[in-house]
């Protein structure tokens, strides 16, 4: 049976860090932390809810790498040593528990709700799977907003006014949406200089964190080309 080692970030000074736990070869990261928790120290916290890589309530930085505990297998990370600690650029609430409450005031900026073109109509809404619309966003809507790639940017750390990857993602799924009409809205919080789509170095860290393996680099350099031509962008013809 494996034997690793766990070094958890505690938020209590005096709460033990170092846990030597026994676990099966197809274990993973959150199974570990259960051992923990149920069999050396019931005080440790951490949030979980889907275990099946859904949710995203389980992320955490494992290995200095943003990641869900749920979904990552404890002999992939190649290490009997696992470094457990909560997500960067978020507030520590206890442990392995952060406020999500920074990125979900980015999100709520890009107005991520759709606001229909024709709010009175009775008419089903159907955008097919293999319409333009359909086959962009098919790639990029699976976002479960687990703060990852928040978590993982470079510049989030720096800025925390930078709308940060999925928010972006989200901005650009209700521009390229033909139901939708929040046109002007969005591009004002997009396009702002300092804290829009412009603030991307294009470092590819978001990429690497998203679980959804959503390339969130690619919407927000489509976004900075979409700027260049705005009838473009009101047309809902951004699919090149």
């Amino acid at each position: 049976m494996p034997s690793f080692t766990f070094r958890i970030g505690r938020s209590q000074p005096e709460s033990d860090k170092i846990f030597r736990v026994n676990v099966e070869p197809r274990m993973t990261v959150l199974d570990g932390l259960f051992l923990i928790q149920r069999e050396q120290d019931s005080s440790l916290s951490f949030r979980c809810s889907c275990r099946v890589g859904m949710c995203g309530t389980c992320a955490m930085m494992i290995n200095w790498q943003p990641r869900l505990a749920c979904q990552t297998r404890l002999v992939t990370l190649k290490s009997d040593t696992i470094v457990v600690e909560p997500l960067n650029h978020m507030p520590v609430l206890k442990d392995l528990v952060v406020s999500l409450e920074p990125f979900f005031n980015q999100w709520r900026k890009v107005r991520p709700a759709m606001h229909a073109k024709d709010k009175n109509s009775k008419k089903l809404a159907i955008v097919p799977p293999d319409s333009e619309f359909g086959q962009q966003a098919a790639k990029k809507w699976d976002c479960i907003t687990c703060g990852a790639c928040y978590a993982a940017c470079s510049i989030t750390g720096s800025n925390s006014r930078y709308l940060g990857p999925a928010a972006i993602n989200k901005g650009l799924l209700r521009l390229l949406d033909p139901r939708d009409s929040f046109v002007d809205e969005r591009l004002a919080v997009l396009n702002a200089e300092k804290d829009g789509v412009w603030r991307c170095h294009t470092q590819f860290n978001c990429v690497a964190a998203c679980p959804k393996g959503i390339n969130l680099t690619d919407s927000i350099v489509r976004l900075k080309r979409a700027m260049a031509n705005m009838d473009k962008i009101h047309s809902k013809e951004l699919v090149t």
